[in-house]
């Protein structure tokens, strides 16, 4: 009996196979009439070894066609084939033919082309494609570029005098331009050429903008790149002399900014003192040190970081301090507590992480300590020679302020480091001062007969006549 089941099992599986097979045959016979009643496809010679040349805002793009005579156009398509341009195809012989376009107002980028072949009787191509890259502002701001390292505004004169960092080889730069509005209203475009490191803009009223950009040629591209514009702007003139205020203060004093509403002075008795800034304008002494940092030891002395100090002692050697119970303690300790020797610079001038030394003459370097008294790697930095500035300070710790001997006030910006970034004439009757104070946004003056003159003050803004 279980034999027999097995049989009819058998014949039954077998059976389904058998119409299986008879109906995947009728398929099959189906899908060779359906195809067998199609005319054969037959497509056109499609475009061949696309290359692109990139430019600003556009690019060039070179293909071959092959020898197909029934070529009759070439589109190109890009952004997602929302845009195309149609090429006609004139053929003068059976050989490989070369076409090229220029594509303009491309965004800044990558683009991606592609191609198709067409004719009047409906017959096309496959696709071939390419990217392109189209330079813009952006790559330009990338490139090797000449800088403006100093601007001098005259305003008596009544014009600018720039001049920008040399050309070097290989930076494409090929010209560099300024374009302004001068004081009779008339528009300037003033073309720089590499070989040329300053340019005057005449009647150049205060407080009046120019814009100012590199323009590039690169080998590998078609055309010229234009830089963005830098706007930039003289200084306003203002006409004031300060607020004279009453200071305790000694005006032979050490004076080094706290915070931006405190301030230390060292006065010649060796007292340590401090004083807050008002809301009026006015300092108030909050604590003092008396005999704290004596002159017989000490030559120099200044608020340094955190609550640090820097001291330098009349052998010439430097020290890091800080204030515990009242007393004046060594921050490394040991046999030798100093950092440095050999310290016989005239100026100091304490920034933040580092410090300024000009010798008397006038090499300016910058320093670099922690606050743990250990000097950096490297230890200094030369920023400046030729710096023969007095009174100077440091501003905002952004800015060094300082009076040249004729009078003239100038405003340099700083790196965090230390380096300079540019020279900007900002006034002028400043040689009636002999020293310079600044906390917070005040700048404090010193005249040669002790008087103390407040300014609300910024380094980048006014250009300030004392009169």
């Amino acid at each position: 009996m279980k034999q027999m089941i097995n049989k009819l099992i058998t014949a039954l599986l077998s059976l389904l196979a058998v119409l299986a097979c008879i109906i995947s045959c009728d398929d099959m016979n189906e899908i060779q009439r359906e195809f067998a009643d199609r005319e054969e496809q037959v497509y056109l010679g499609k475009v061949d070894s696309i290359k692109s040349i990139p430019g600003f805002g556009k690019a060039k793009l070179t293909w071959y066609l092959g020898s197909d005579p029934k070529i009759e156009q070439t589109i190109i398509y890009w952004n997602e084939r929302q845009d195309s341009i149609v090429r006609n195809v004139t053929r003068t012989s059976s050989d490989l033919l070369r076409d090229s376009i220029i594509i303009e107002n491309l965004p800044e980028g990558s683009t991606l082309f592609e191609f198709r072949n067409v004719n009047s009787n409906g017959q096309t191509s496959l696709f071939t494609s390419a990217t392109a890259t189209v330079w813009g502002e952006t790559f330009a701001d990338g490139l090797r570029v000449r800088r403006l390292t100093k601007m001098v505004f005259n305003y008596e004169q009544s014009n600018y005098v720039l001049a920008l960092s040399p050309a070097t080889a290989g930076d494409s730069v090929v010209y560099s331009q300024i374009i302004y509005t001068d004081n009779q209203g008339a528009e300037k475009t003033i073309k720089i050429e590499r070989a040329t490191n300053e340019v005057e803009l005449a009647n150049f009223a205060d407080g009046a903008e120019f814009h100012f950009r590199n323009v590039f040629f690169l080998p590998q591209g078609m055309d010229t790149v234009y830089g963005r514009y830098q706007e930039h702007k003289a200084p306003k003139a203002v006409f004031e002399n300060g607020k004279k205020i009453s200071f305790p203060g000694n005006p032979n004093s050490r004076y080094s900014e706290h915070t931006a509403t405190s301030l230390y002075e060292w006065n010649l008795q060796g007292d340590l003192i401090l004083y807050q800034l008002n809301a009026d304008g006015s300092l108030t002494q909050s604590e003092s040190y008396p005999g704290l940092v004596p002159r017989a030891t000490y030559r120099e002395f200044f608020f340094y970081d955190d609550d640090k100090f820097i001291g330098v002692g009349t052998n010439n050697q430097i020290f890091m301090f800080q204030i515990e119970n009242y007393e004046l303690t060594f921050v490394k300790s040991g046999a030798n507590n100093y950092f440095g020797t050999g310290f016989t610079f005239p100026v100091f001038i304490p920034a933040r992480g580092f410090f300024f030394v000009i010798s008397a003459a006038g090499a300016m370097n910058a320093w670099y300590v922690n606050n743990k008294a250990v000097l950096g790697n490297p230890t200094n930095t030369a920023v400046a020679t030729n710096f023969l500035y007095n009174p100077v300070t440091l501003f905002d710790s952004k800015y060094i302020v300082a009076v040249d001997a004729e009078g003239y006030l100038w405003s340099i910006p700083i790196s965090t480091i230390g380096i300079h970034r540019g020279l900007n004439k900002i006034g002028s009757g400043w040689d009636k001062f002999v020293k310079l104070i600044t906390v917070g946004q005040k700048l404090i003056a010193v005249d040669a007969n002790g008087e103390f003159y407040e300014f609300d003050f910024n380094a980048t803004n006014n250009y300030w006549v004392i009169e």
